[in-house]
């Protein structure tokens, strides 16, 4: 039992601390991704053809997992984003793929 009460306003302005926290994580780790990708697009033109092919084949590979399944994410998803997962919009994926084929940067 704790020595205190649950405070609603409180608890409203800490799950909106909440969702702004996530937000700024999937932001993070969407910069961090294209990151990754744009490198390994521009490593696989320096090495040897075959390293080349098989670093453009694995592009992918590694990046973020999931986080679709845990209940936290699922109410992020729903109330802040309209049911979709910014981390497999269309937008971000297509980013993605520019960036796999060298047709985009980002800051590095």
């Amino acid at each position: 039992m704790t020595d205190y009460e649950w405070d609603d306003g409180y608890c409203n302005k800490c799950e909106m601390d909440f969702y702004n926290l996530i937000d700024k994580l999937v932001k993070d780790i969407q910069h961090l991704e294209s990151k990754v990708v744009c490198l390994r697009h521009s490593l696989s033109v320096y090495l040897p053809e075959h390293e080349g092919k098989m670093l453009k084949y694995e592009i992918f590979s590694g990046l973020a997992g999931s986080y679709w399944e845990q209940p936290t994410y699922q109410k992020y998803m729903s109330e802040c984003c309209g049911g979709n997962d910014p981390m497999d919009s269309e937008t971000y994926n297509d980013l993605l793929k520019r960036l796999s084929r060298g047709e985009e940067s980002v800051g590095l």
